[in-house]
């Protein structure tokens, strides 16, 4: 077999290829017509084809480089759907996502045992012992802060200034839920311990603040308070702490995989946990703003609010949903009607 001969021939249905791929760059698949689709996806065939020659040729120089590169881009364009980033973004929050919960649910149900555990433990103990609300975690921030204290002692929702300022409060509320989230999900590179950790604190402060509550005579109110947003921002807490919980186990348990490797395989349903969970928060954050804190809504309107965001995320992460059904499936390039 003449090699230069037969590279020289090639190279005429290489180029058309590589023009085909520089007009997708440029203006998008949409803009070939029909015969052009057909001719893409021949020329990416035979140049699959020519790839394998050359490498079973074993061909120095740059010819297999060349080739490989181009059969990359070519299937990247070949195998491509016609969506845009909205209806990809669209396709992950309503079908990726809830998929990505239920594979993960029981890292998810441990992340929630973490927190609730330690949450009525801490409710428990200080019905037994005031003192208990406190006990300092880290030096100088007991559980219950002075001030939180002291307005409790007083009868005073801390809640009952911020309904003027709905707008800026949610906006701010919903960024520190997502550093929230955002730390529960990325502590998992400690191996889950800092995931775990963060659970537990946040567990035993609300049980303790629940506690301390409901000795002075303000659970229910605070129980209104909490109920509107708090089905969405606490899932969302124990979602993304069950995307750290991924990383830890990847870490701390490999396998035969090499621990880099397992972090990288368990990385991209850790990620998604954690991106399936920012809409949700904003919402959260949204209903604790101008919903939450507001003294002319009822409370059983609050519990209400509250058991509809609760039926509507369950039929949300867990309804089935059907295989995306698209008119036309460009990876399917064969010349046919």
């Amino acid at each position: 077999m003449n090699i230069e001969r037969w590279v020289r021939n090639r190279s005429v249905s290489w180029r058309l290829l590589e023009e085909l791929l520089v007009k997708i760059e440029r203006h998008g698949l949409a803009s070939l017509d029909r015969q052009e689709l057909y001719r893409l996806g021949r020329l990416y065939r035979a140049t699959t084809a020519d790839l394998s020659r050359a490498r079973a040729l074993s061909l120095g120089g740059d010819i297999p480089v060349y080739l490989n590169n181009l059969v990359v881009k070519a299937h990247n364009q070949v195998y491509q759907r016609t969506q845009n980033r909205l209806n990809q973004l669209f396709m992950f929050l309503w079908r990726t996502f809830p998929i990505l919960v239920r594979q993960n649910i029981l890292y998810i149900a441990v992340a929630v045992g973490l927190f609730v555990m330690p949450a009525v433990m801490c409710y428990f103990l200080v019905l037994d012992d005031v003192n208990f609300a406190h006990l300092e975690l880290f030096k100088g921030t007991p559980l219950v802060s002075e001030e939180l204290w002291h307005m409790i002692e007083q009868h005073q929702m801390w809640t009952d200034t911020v309904q003027g300022l709905s707008p800026v409060i949610s906006s701010e509320i919903a960024a520190n839920n997502i550093r929230v989230a955002l730390l529960a999900f990325a502590l998992g590179v400690t191996g889950g311990l800092g995931t775990a950790w963060l659970l537990l604190v946040n567990g035993m402060m609300i049980g303790t603040v629940f506690g301390a509550c409901f000795l002075y005579g303000m659970d229910y109110r605070l129980l209104a308070f909490v109920a509107p947003h708090g089905v969405l921002e606490l899932a969302s807490i124990f979602i993304c702490g069950g995307g750290g919980l991924v990383l830890g186990k990847a870490l701390l348990f490999p396998g035969q995989l090499r621990r880099a490797d397992a972090l990288r395989l368990a990385s991209k349903p850790a990620i998604g946990l954690f991106v399936g969970c920012l809409p949700i928060l904003l919402v959260a954050g949204s209903i604790e703003g101008f919903v939450s804190p507001r003294t002319d809504v009822s409370a059983e309107a609050k519990f209400l609010v509250s058991l509809s965001t609760l039926a509507l995320l369950f039929l949300y992460l867990f309804l089935p949903r059907r295989q995306p059904n698209f008119t036309q499936d460009p990876s399917n390039i064969n010349g046919q009607a």
